[in-house]
């Protein structure tokens, strides 16, 4: 089960998701998904309100990518405990 508020499951998340994105290979799938998820355009599709909502999840998985490799587990847990409003 994911547990964004268990830091010791954050830290081995992380370690897990810095193995695979900071490897040459890693840097390359994140290539693709920045790419393939909108990362750099907006997620606003004027002709269509699910798209937008579809653009948006994608961006949302990426973020969350990101923000595993770049925050401190501390941070993501006071994260995820602010958004659950405990």
């Amino acid at each position: 089960m994911i547990d964004l508020k268990d830091i010791a499951y954050v830290k081995g998340l992380q370690a897990d998701v810095r193995a695979t994105f900071e490897s040459d290979s890693g840097k390359e799938v994140m290539n693709f998904l920045e790419v393939s998820c909108g990362w750099y355009q907006s997620i606003f599709n004027p002709d269509s309100e699910g798209m937008t909502l579809i653009n948006d999840g994608k961006r949302q998985v990426l973020a969350t990518i990101k923000t595993l490799l770049t925050c401190s587990a501390a941070d993501i847990v006071a994260m995820a405990k602010r958004k659950e409003g405990v």
